[in-house]
């Protein structure tokens, strides 16, 4: 039997300060209408909530693979977005695509090992047991064989809860690395506001038969730029 995707459905869990949807959503099974009978006797709510916890932990991952490549779409159209401070702000640049290459690498191996070495691999044994049974009962133990081997693999056990703890350990700095680089951006983004402004006022003064700048500009851009050091 093959659930379709019209049987999952959305959790909201409960919510604390400074949650967003990631933190506060997930995906649940929803067995409703004709046919859920029998896949009810499989899937119980044992199951479900087995099912809960791991689809917590491949939407912390989904999180994370989302965010890093929002990052790095946003990083690489700079030079468009940013025109006015870009030549100052090269370093910058490099150490975020440097840090970003690295978690999304990471990122990338986690979900390998989720998809290839976790999911297919126990999805295929579960496929053969279930098309080779003679029974429910034996469907109903291949399907609770599929979920022990799930959760021992993806770190979800008592005896593997260290190994998971480093692992979301990870998964936080990924996502103090992106509140970060969003606050970052929203400083460069006014920087690049100030340096287009400064530059139309040079436009303009000079155009009209002044100075394009002044001493008093010059001391206030200063001022603008403390705040602007992002070494």
């Amino acid at each position: 039997a093959v659930v379709s995707t019209q049987s999952t459905g959305v959790v909201k869990m409960a919510e604390s300060g400074g949650d967003t949807g990631w933190d506060v959503f997930t995906i649940d099974y929803v067995l409703t209408g004709a046919g859920a009978g029998p896949l009810t006797v499989i899937v119980n709510q044992d199951s479900r909530e087995t099912y809960l916890l791991i689809f917590r932990t491949l939407w912390k991952t989904k999180r994370i693979e989302h965010g890093l490549r929002k990052i790095w779409g946003k990083t690489v159209t700079w030079d468009r977005t940013l025109p006015h401070i870009i030549g100052e702000i090269g370093d910058f640049r490099h150490k975020v695509n440097i840090i970003c290459s690295e978690m999304q690498h990471f990122i990338s191996q986690v979900q390998y090992y989720i998809n290839f070495e976790v999911l297919e691999c126990s999805w295929k044994e579960l496929e053969n047991s279930v098309n080779s049974a003679e029974n429910l009962d034996i469907i109903i133990e291949a399907h609770k064989r599929f979920l022990s081997i799930v959760t021992e693999r993806l770190m979800l056990i008592k005896e593997k809860e260290e190994v998971l703890q480093k692992l979301y350990a990870n998964y936080t700095n990924a996502v103090k690395f992106m509140e970060a680089y969003d606050n970052a951006y929203l400083v460069l983004k006014k920087a690049n506001l100030q340096r287009e402004e400064r530059e139309r006022n040079v436009v303009r003064k000079t155009k009209s038969g002044g100075w394009g700048t002044t001493s008093d500009d010059q001391k206030s851009q200063k001022l603008k730029m403390k705040n602007f050091d992002l070494r």
